[in-house]
């Protein structure tokens, strides 16, 4: 194993510290650097918000890699390969014959040490030349990769990459991959901000037609009336924003509540708000369980403050995936949530279950399902 061999060769080796750190974070994840096979899944988000961004940009500047033997690779913040655009001749089918092609994952829980996998896993540019590679059969190879983060909330979304053969290697390839990550933050912001105004707009026109609390909220923003500023906490954007997305998601609202920070709220009202066929938020009506909800399309009912009945779907979900060992960042990762959210949703899951700590939480789990 790599990690083997550095203990006996590194007074020899010039190998760098964050290289040698990689190569332990992939021996501790399993990884063979004499075996290489990485998962393959072909339902990626190829029509996502990252893959709309970087679509124009990656099309147009992977023309000036022509003659350079060097491939253009767009990956998701879970390192699945979006899209591969390879100039050269026979390019693709050197990338083929190390799987870096669309659905594959090189994170370096599979793929070990390389610039994909490493920049997403420290979250900052990597650069990893021959055999500074984990996996033998990467180490022909050199590549070069930029985290891309969403300019909302900074949240990580995916990574720009350049790959080529060791040979064809280029000083150039790092600054060319800030230039593509530049221009598809760029395309971010301005959709960020089209997206921002157009729920501004319906909000202003919508507010007037109601005294009750209301809202517009998208992921980045949240815009209420007096009524509702009065009764909303900071964590509460976060709370109506889940409620949102898997409403629209089971193309009708998942419940007649919504669980916010220490209280119940019924939904007496819920529109969607798109710009072209594109979600970029939605408005709700927000009223007290016991008040006029008979007017309303949903009925309430009071949830338990404390214990397991007190828990909602999500809460639930991220409580069983934290007591088989996972981290609030690889629960996030699952659930399509951002790790914020988790850890919000992780404090709740403690008060409710009158419990500090994931060991004690794992214990419950356990004793629960015996």
């Amino acid at each position: 194993m790599k990690g083997q061999e550095l203990l006996i060769e590194n007074a020899t080796l010039p190998i760098r510290e964050e290289i040698v750190v990689s190569w332990f974070r992939s021996a501790r994840s399993g990884v063979r650097s004499d075996q290489f096979a990485v998962p393959f899944d072909a339902d990626i988000d190829s029509q996502g918000r990252l893959a709309w961004a970087a679509g124009p940009v990656i099309q147009r500047l992977s023309g000036e890699l022509a003659g350079t033997g060097t491939a253009l690779v767009l990956t998701d913040h879970q390192s699945h390969i979006l899209v591969r655009q390879a100039p050269d001749r026979g390019l693709g089918a050197w990338l083929d014959s190390i799987q870096l092609g669309p659905g594959s994952r090189y994170g370096e829980e599979h793929a070990g040490t390389n610039a994909i996998g490493t920049a997403l896993a420290v979250q900052r540019p990597f650069v990893v030349e021959g055999r500074e590679h984990f996996a033998d059969v990467l180490s022909t190879m050199t590549c070069a990769a930029i985290p891309i983060t969403d300019p909302r909330n900074g949240n990580l979304l995916g990574a720009v990459d350049l790959s080529s053969r060791a040979e064809d290697a280029s000083p150039l390839m790092l600054p060319f991959a800030r230039r593509v990550a530049s221009e598809i933050g760029q395309r971010l912001l301005e959709d960020t901000s089209e997206a921002t105004r157009v729920l501004r707009e319906h909000f202003l026109r919508t507010r007037r037609r109601t005294k009750d609390p209301f809202v517009s909220v998208s992921e980045a923003t949240i815009l209420a009336n007096a009524a509702a500023t009065r009764e909303l906490q900071p964590d509460d954007h976060l709370l109506l924003w889940e409620w949102v997305l898997r409403s629209v998601a089971g193309g009708q609202p998942v419940s007649p509540e919504v669980v916010l920070t220490g209280r119940t709220r019924v939904v007496k009202g819920f529109e969607p708000v798109r710009d072209g066929g594109v979600l970029v938020g939605a408005s709700l009506r927000l009223v007290p369980p016991s008040s006029g909800v008979a007017n309303g399309p949903f009925r309430a009912g009071d949830r338990p403050r404390f214990g397991w009945v007190s828990l909602t779907a999500t809460e639930l979900s991220i409580a069983e995936l934290v007591a088989q060992g996972m981290t609030n960042r690889q629960v996030a990762g699952e659930l399509y949530l951002s790790p914020h959210t988790v850890g919000f949703h992780m404090r709740q899951v403690f008060r409710k279950l009158e419990i500090s700590s994931r060991v004690e939480l794992t214990r419950l789990i356990v004793e629960r399902r015996a």
